[in-house]
């Protein structure tokens, strides 16, 4: 016995004749004939040019799972408002197949940086030399950190500070002795 609900102002729920799937797979098929154009320049102007020709693919689709369906499409009062609605849901789920996912295991680990094992030899070392420096004499460190860590070479170095090239040479040679001596095998010190 079929089930309707009308008496209470819903849809009518009752099952359609084979007349009556006929008449809306027709109406499908003259809205779709009569819009088919248009169809497919709607569906490209939601692509935003992103489908590839597509278009003709999704339209397609849509228009064969309704008439797959033509039951339903008799609450439908204007098929082409339906069509359109249904075309703009197929463009969303477009885009959403298209979404690129990888896989978990094929995604390396981000790098978070060094070892901390290695992060924290190399911070102790840091922090070393620079007590090694900061007991060095103004001069000394001075000339060391100019020739060894910034590039300078003892002639320029000479020119630009006004000393005399073997007192730089000197200073230098001094830094690096107490240098050597306070480091003790921790960190090499260039010569």
């Amino acid at each position: 016995m079929p089930v309707s609900l009308a008496s209470e102002g819903s849809l009518d729920l009752s099952p359609l004749t084979l007349d009556g799937i006929t008449d809306q797979r027709n109406r499908l098929v003259e809205a779709f004939g009569r819009d088919h154009r248009r169809l497919i320049r709607f569906v490209e102007s939601r692509l935003f040019g992103d489908g590839g020709g597509d278009a003709d693919d999704i339209v397609a689709d849509v228009v064969l799972r309704l008439f797959e369906r033509a039951d339903l499409l008799a609450q439908v009062e204007d098929v082409s408002a339906y069509l359109y609605r249904s075309l703009t849901h197929a463009v969303i789920d477009f885009f959403r197949r298209r979404r690129p996912t990888e896989e978990l295991a094929a995604v390396d680990p981000p790098d978070d940086g060094p070892d901390p094992e290695e992060a924290l030899v190399t911070s102790e070392r840091r922090d070393h030399l620079c007590r090694a420096l900061a007991g060095l004499s103004p001069a000394e460190r001075a000339v060391w950190l100019a020739v060894e860590v910034d590039g300078w070479s003892f002639r320029a170095l000479s020119e630009r500070w006004g000393e005399p090239l073997g007192t730089l040479l000197a200073r230098k040679a001094r830094a690096t002795k107490r240098l050597r001596a306070a480091l003790d095998g921790l960190v090499s010190v260039p010569g």
